[in-house]
Protein backbone atom coordinates (compact mmCIF):
# COMPACT_ATOMS: atom_id res chain seq x y z
CA UNK A 1 0.00 0.00 0.00
CA UNK A 2 1.66 3.19 -1.16
CA UNK A 3 -0.95 5.78 -0.24
CA UNK A 4 1.04 8.62 1.28
CA UNK A 5 -0.85 10.94 3.58
CA UNK A 6 0.11 14.62 3.80
CA UNK A 7 1.12 16.30 7.03
CA UNK A 8 -1.81 18.69 6.61
CA UNK A 9 -4.23 15.74 6.48
CA UNK A 10 -2.65 14.25 9.61
CA UNK A 11 -2.93 17.60 11.43
CA UNK A 12 -6.62 17.85 10.51
CA UNK A 13 -7.21 14.28 11.71
CA UNK A 14 -5.40 14.89 15.00
CA UNK A 15 -7.30 18.13 15.62
CA UNK A 16 -10.58 16.28 14.98
CA UNK A 17 -9.59 13.52 17.42
CA UNK A 18 -8.54 16.10 20.02
CA UNK A 19 -11.80 18.00 19.54
CA UNK A 20 -13.66 14.76 20.24
CA UNK A 21 -11.52 13.98 23.29
CA UNK A 22 -11.74 17.50 24.73
CA UNK A 23 -15.49 17.76 24.18
CA UNK A 24 -16.10 16.78 27.80
CA UNK A 25 -13.37 19.05 29.20
CA UNK A 26 -13.34 22.66 30.24
CA UNK A 27 -11.09 23.64 27.31
CA UNK A 28 -12.94 25.96 24.95
CA UNK A 29 -10.09 27.39 22.85
CA UNK A 30 -9.31 26.51 19.25
CA UNK A 31 -6.89 23.61 18.84
CA UNK A 32 -4.13 24.39 16.32
CA UNK A 33 -0.65 23.13 15.53
CA UNK A 34 0.69 25.54 18.16
CA UNK A 35 -1.50 24.15 20.95
CA UNK A 36 0.48 22.41 23.71
CA UNK A 37 -0.89 19.12 25.00
CA UNK A 38 0.06 19.72 28.64
CA UNK A 39 0.05 23.49 29.12
CA UNK A 40 -2.98 24.27 26.96
CA UNK A 41 -5.08 21.10 26.99
CA UNK A 42 -3.94 20.07 30.49
CA UNK A 43 -3.27 16.53 29.33
CA UNK A 44 -2.55 13.87 31.92
CA UNK A 45 -1.01 10.48 31.20
CA UNK A 46 -4.43 8.85 30.74
CA UNK A 47 -5.27 11.50 28.13
CA UNK A 48 -2.10 10.66 26.20
CA UNK A 49 -3.10 6.99 26.24
CA UNK A 50 -6.60 7.90 25.00
CA UNK A 51 -5.12 10.06 22.24
CA UNK A 52 -2.74 7.31 21.16
CA UNK A 53 -5.53 4.73 21.10
CA UNK A 54 -7.84 7.04 19.15
CA UNK A 55 -5.14 7.79 16.56
CA UNK A 56 -4.33 4.09 16.14
CA UNK A 57 -8.03 3.29 15.73
CA UNK A 58 -8.47 6.14 13.25
CA UNK A 59 -5.63 4.93 11.02
CA UNK A 60 -5.96 1.22 11.77
CA UNK A 61 -2.26 0.91 12.55
CA UNK A 62 -0.05 0.44 15.58
CA UNK A 63 2.16 3.43 16.31
CA UNK A 64 5.01 3.39 18.87
CA UNK A 65 3.72 6.16 21.14
CA UNK A 66 5.44 4.88 24.29
CA UNK A 67 8.81 4.86 22.54
CA UNK A 68 8.21 8.37 21.18
CA UNK A 69 7.20 9.77 24.58
CA UNK A 70 10.13 7.98 26.23
CA UNK A 71 12.56 9.57 23.78
CA UNK A 72 11.07 13.00 24.45
CA UNK A 73 11.45 12.47 28.20
CA UNK A 74 15.09 11.45 27.74
CA UNK A 75 15.65 14.69 25.79
CA UNK A 76 14.13 16.68 28.65
CA UNK A 77 11.07 17.71 26.63
CA UNK A 78 8.32 18.57 29.09
CA UNK A 79 5.51 19.46 26.70
CA UNK A 80 4.66 18.85 23.07
CA UNK A 81 2.83 20.93 20.50
CA UNK A 82 0.15 19.40 18.33
CA UNK A 83 2.37 20.16 15.30
CA UNK A 84 5.26 18.14 16.81
CA UNK A 85 2.92 15.22 17.47
CA UNK A 86 1.60 15.59 13.91
CA UNK A 87 5.11 15.31 12.46
CA UNK A 88 5.70 12.12 14.43
CA UNK A 89 2.41 10.57 13.28
CA UNK A 90 3.05 11.65 9.69
CA UNK A 91 6.49 10.01 9.71
CA UNK A 92 5.05 6.83 11.20
CA UNK A 93 2.19 6.61 8.71
CA UNK A 94 4.54 7.05 5.77
CA UNK A 95 7.13 4.60 7.11
CA UNK A 96 7.07 1.03 5.75
CA UNK A 97 8.14 -0.28 9.17
CA UNK A 98 4.98 0.99 10.90
CA UNK A 99 2.80 -1.68 9.34
CA UNK A 100 5.07 -4.37 10.83
CA UNK A 101 4.90 -3.06 14.40
CA UNK A 102 1.69 -4.92 15.21
CA UNK A 103 3.36 -8.27 14.34
CA UNK A 104 6.45 -7.39 16.39
CA UNK A 105 4.30 -6.49 19.40
CA UNK A 106 2.54 -9.84 19.26
CA UNK A 107 5.81 -11.76 18.92
CA UNK A 108 7.86 -9.68 21.38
Amino acid sequence: MNNKISEEEVLADIINVLDDLTGDWEYSGEITGDTYLLADLEFESIDAVALGTAIEEHYGRSIPFAQYLGELAEQGVQDIRVSDFTQFIHQQLNSPETEEIRGEMVQG
